[in-house]
């Protein structure tokens, strides 16, 4: 499972947001916009669809079954359905975007 899960050290432009929220939203639903206060964590868990995830501001150390990284603005990350995963917003919180579905970002490196 772990071929599909990347994090992409590559940053997204996170300046200009109505370019990447056009991308990130699917042909019909929404993409929800999550503010977590420092030391806010999703502890372990997965989801049933794919995932993904793009830093905006602050950072969150998140983790997976074989390491974690440190991810501040402009990181993203990609989440295949059913990957057990979690997080810890850092010192100042963290605010984030997250797509209930996988996302080609031309930014991708």
């Amino acid at each position: 499972m772990d071929r599909d899960f990347r994090i992409f050290s590559t940053e997204v432009d996170t300046t200009n947001l109505r370019p990447l929220l056009m991308r990130l939203l699917p042909d019909q639903g929404a993409v929800e916009v999550q503010r977590d206060v420092a030391g806010k964590e999703h502890a372990w868990h997965r989801h049933n669809t794919d995932e993904t995830l793009v830093i905006l501001e602050g950072s969150v150390r998140f983790y997976w079954d074989q390491g974690e990284k440190i991810c501040g603005p402009g990181t993203v990350i990609s989440l295949p359905a059913g990957m057990m995963h979690g997080s810890v917003a850092l010192d100042g919180g963290a605010v984030y975007l997250i797509a209930f579905h996988s996302v080609n970002l031309p930014q991708h490196g």
